[in-house]
């Protein structure tokens, strides 16, 4: 399994017990960060978890040790209480302590419904959305306070590749924000979690889709809909 980040404090690992070491190339965007990691761990410090700021001790090396790219990405192996049954087998987790914010979900009210269909339909070709498939009934709404801005998570078209054992629903992300709307774009497939990563008043969203293996990603909306990090594999 490979996690890949574009932030030097956020990486993706297994829920490693005594029983099972399971290691994670880590993979980030400076070969000095992969270097920072494999210190931190060194040194006995913890590892915390996003979300619940859990601490977790940490074990890294460098991926391929003999070759001259080895400091490009790091083993590691992330220990601590196992998660409860039923639960992801995999966390997000920082070299720092993280934000706990939570993060309130609820259906939309047939008014915002309204409302963003009407800005839908004034701003056609741009943003360029598949209008006719939105499942705007089934839009879900993400805030962390009745003040802060609404994120509003709409269903879309599904993509299905039976051959290479794919399947996923796109679904589109806007913000209102006293009163008005704004399109911040698509997401490969439903969240499945809401995160605080940069203290800001939008979520980061962590979606997976459905395909052969695992691909996990969590996605930055705050000035668009950009990647920040994967996890993935066989």
């Amino acid at each position: 399994m490979e996690s890949t980040s574009t932030r030097p404090d956020l990486f993706f690992a297994w829920f490693s017990s005594k029983d099972s070491d399971e290691p994670v190339v880590v993979n980030f965007a400076r070969q000095a960060d992969s270097r920072a990691l494999t210190a931190h761990c060194g040194s006995g410090l913890p590892v915390y978890s996003f979300g619940q700021n859990a601490r977790f001790t940490c074990e890294a090396r460098p991926h391929e040790a003999d070759s001259p790219e080895a400091w490009k990405a790091a083993e590691v192996i992330v220990r601590g209480a196992a998660p409860k049954s039923g639960a992801q087998r995999f966390g997000m987790f920082s070299l720092k302590p993280t934000r706990t914010t939570h993060w309130n979900t609820r259906a939309v009210t047939p008014e915002e419904q309204a409302a963003l269909k009407a800005w839908i339909d004034a701003n056609k070709p741009r943003p360029r959305l598949p209008a006719k498939q939105l499942k705007l009934a089934a839009a879900t709404a993400v805030s962390a306070s009745d003040e802060r801005p609404t994120t509003l998570v709409v269903p879309g078209n599904e993509v299905r590749d039976e051959p290479g054992q794919y399947y996923a629903q796109r679904h589109y992300v806007f913000v209102k924000e006293d009163g008005a709307y704004a399109y911040r774009g698509m997401l490969p497939a439903k969240p499945t979690g809401y995160f605080d990563i940069d203290g800001g008043d939008l979520p980061a969203i962590l979606v997976e889709e459905d395909c052969d293996g695992w691909c996990v990603s969590l996605w930055r909306i705050s000035k668009g809909v950009r990647s920040v990090a994967s996890f993935g594999g066989h």
